[in-house]
């Protein structure tokens, strides 16, 4: 309600946003793959179509239209993750340390274009900043623009950290890991140590290392502050994540600002080719197949590959299949495949029985907006965690990649098309993420405005970012406490010892 009641304001602060010649955004955004990307193009098109100017600092050209000359786009091919990374489907954790090392001389690489450098000389009413793209914390000091991060994912420890919001391991996964609520002891006891190595990763490895990177580059000057300091000023944090949908619920500061399904959108007409092939399904319809963009179709081995044609091919519906190549060795005569695909259009069409995933947060946010069971197969990441609380909920199944049979793909496949129980609960929750007091694009729009005008709402910024994490969680009361329980007590004892010495001695001196 307090939302309702505040509305018509909102909607006032939006609007004279959009009748006004607009802010200069910048958004870095540089070192990221294609499906955080998509994201971010969900916030880069609101903010345009409002009428601001937005510079993009990003791998990736966009193929939609300039929107007037609001968009200006500085390339930098070396920021695309994916094509540097390795196999996805034989992701270890070394190879994951090992592919955050590449990112740190990237971030660097990029920052140092001729290009970026010139925007040093330009002025921007905000900076937008993407994790892996910490180096650009000097530019953002120079710019001296407030400070709004953006996590294509929910809320994870380290970014909480940046803003000051209280992080409950005992409850909320670290996501890394593919627990799902309630967590056991063995469970909370590896969620903290995780979330405790994350930090460490982040705050004693990465970010140090970019900052020595800056300034071995000479992009750095010598009073630049330390890029902890600059970070612990940001005055936002826009997450990915639709706030009505996290279960359980979980506390939030205002200064985290849910945009989860900004890029959604209702479906629009297939292109003619792909509208007449899916119309010669019939009634039996057909099954869409996506491992996302952050999985290369090359990687997959030739006995899942196999396995997943044949388990197609003995199915009664047509089936969509996102492919890196024009055809698959052994295709079936029900299957298409195409390089690309457009996603929410197929998402929405009446004629779709089955989205067969990766179980990417996007894809699972779309899945829920256009109100698709799914039957996930997670491959790296966070995908396994949100295939379980997909699980969980009960709008979707998984089938682990080690456990992938003819058989089994297709008992699942059938079992999920015809449950109408998970039919009706994703189709629960996707009233849920429709029904809010503001749309993403409304609380993008507003609350950017508001650090604008407020020059960087420094009232806002949590106190707990500033603080060790011992004190903003009392473990040194708590210490203390116990310690000074433990005293009274072994005093108590000791006392009580001694007395009964006494009394003993005593007795025993009156019976000689």
């Amino acid at each position: 309600m307090w939302g309702v009641r505040y509305l018509p304001i909102y909607l006032a602060a939006i609007a004279t946003l959009q009748e006004s010649e607009g802010y200069r955004v910048l958004f870095v955004c540089c070192v990221t793959t294609k499906s955080h990307y998509n994201f971010y193009q969900g916030i880069i098109k609101e903010f345009a179509d409002s009428g601001n100017h937005v510079t993009v600092i990003t791998p990736y050209a966009s193929k939609d239209e300039r929107r007037d000359g609001k968009i200006r786009e500085v390339l930098v091919p070396e920021g695309d993750v994916v094509q540097t990374g390795p196999n996805r489907f034989n992701m270890t954790m070394m190879t994951f340390l090992q592919q955050m090392q590449t990112l740190m001389p990237i971030c660097v690489e990029s920052m140092g274009r001729r290009e970026v450098q010139n925007l040093r000389r330009e002025k921007f009413d905000v900076v937008l900043l993407s994790p892996f793209n910490d180096c650009y914390l000097s530019l953002v000091q120079q710019l001296e623009a407030p400070l709004v991060y953006v996590s294509p994912y929910g809320l994870t420890s380290n970014t909480a950290e940046v803003v000051g919001n209280p992080i409950f391991p005992s409850y909320v996964t670290t996501v890394a890991l593919d627990y799902t609520y309630p967590l056991t002891f063995a469970q909370r006891t590896k969620n903290v140590l995780a979330g405790i190595a994350l930090n460490l990763l982040f705050n004693y490895y990465m970010r140090p290392k970019m900052e020595e990177e800056c300034y071995k580059s000479g992009l750095c000057s010598d009073g630049t502050p330390s890029f902890a300091k600059i970070q612990r000023n940001a005055s936002m944090l826009f997450v990915n994540s639709v706030r009505e949908l996290e279960t359980p619920p979980r506390p939030y500061i205002t200064s985290v600002i849910h945009l989860g399904g900004i890029h959604c959108r209702p479906a629009e007409p297939l292109p003619k080719d792909l509208s007449d092939w899916v119309e010669g399904a019939g009634e039996d319809g057909f099954v869409y197949f996506s491992l996302g963009t952050a999985i290369k179709s090359i990687d997959l081995s030739e006995s899942h590959r196999k396995i997943l044609t044949k388990a197609f091919r003995s199915l009664k519906q047509r089936v969509l299949w996102k492919w890196d190549d024009d055809s698959i060795p052994g295709m079936p005569p029900n299957v298409r495949v195409a390089k690309w695909l457009p996603q929410q259009d197929i998402l929405g069409h009446p004629k779709l029985r089955l989205f067969i995933t990766h179980g990417g947060l996007l894809s699972t946010l779309e899945s829920v907006y256009h109100g698709r069971p799914v039957l996930g197969m997670p491959v790296f990441g966070d995908q396994m965690g949100n295939m379980k609380e997909v699980e969980r909920q009960g709008w979707g199944k998984m089938v682990p990649w080690n456990d992938l049979t003819e058989g089994r793909l297709v008992e699942e496949i059938i079992s999920v098309m015809n449950n109408k129980t998970m039919h009706e609960v994703v189709a629960s929750k996707s009233r849920l993420m429709r029904d809010q007091p503001m749309t993403p694009k409304e609380r993008l729009l507003f609350w950017t405005g508001y650090v604008i005008r407020h020059k960087g709402a420094e009232h806002l910024r949590s106190p707990i970012a500033q603080m060790p994490w011992y004190k903003v969680y009392n473990v040194d009361v708590w210490m203390t406490l116990v310690a000074l329980c433990a005293l009274i007590t072994w005093l108590f004892c000791r006392i009580s010892l001694s007395a009964i010495r006494f009394l003993l001695r005593n007795g025993k001196a009156k019976r000689d």
